[in-house]
């Protein structure tokens, strides 16, 4: 799978963070698509809109804050895809150190 995103070039010309440049997105251009997951490089299998990806991580951060997690590190153990962007930004907006991780496989021994 593949994950594509737009070209943010033209958004910043002052260093800011990843977490201004999506809530500035979500305002300005809240129905563009943000990231788009295609299988194989090639079949689109989903997307998520400035808009969309806002609200999911406001969600998840808001998740984290109640459970104190600023300044803490936080295991993302997704396999890539939107879910893992979500709770990417979910961690930044939170003040939490992202750990990304690939989850587990069923019937591997865990050497």
């Amino acid at each position: 799978m593949t994950i594509t995103s737009l070209d943010y070039s033209d958004v910043i010309s002052t260093p800011i963070s990843f977490v201004d440049i999506l809530r500035a997105r979500a305002s300005e251009h809240a129905d563009r698509t943000a990231y788009t997951l295609l299988s194989a490089g090639e079949t689109d299998e989903g997307s998520l809109t400035f808009a969309q990806l806002d609200r999911q991580a406001r969600a998840i951060a808001a998740l984290l804050q109640s459970n104190d997690a600023e300044g803490q590190r936080v295991l993302l153990l997704f396999a890539p895809g939107l879910e893992y962007i979500a709770a990417f930004f979910g961690c930044l907006y939170a003040g939490a150190v992202a750990v990304p991780a690939y989850p587990p496989r069923l019937n591997q021994s865990m050497q």
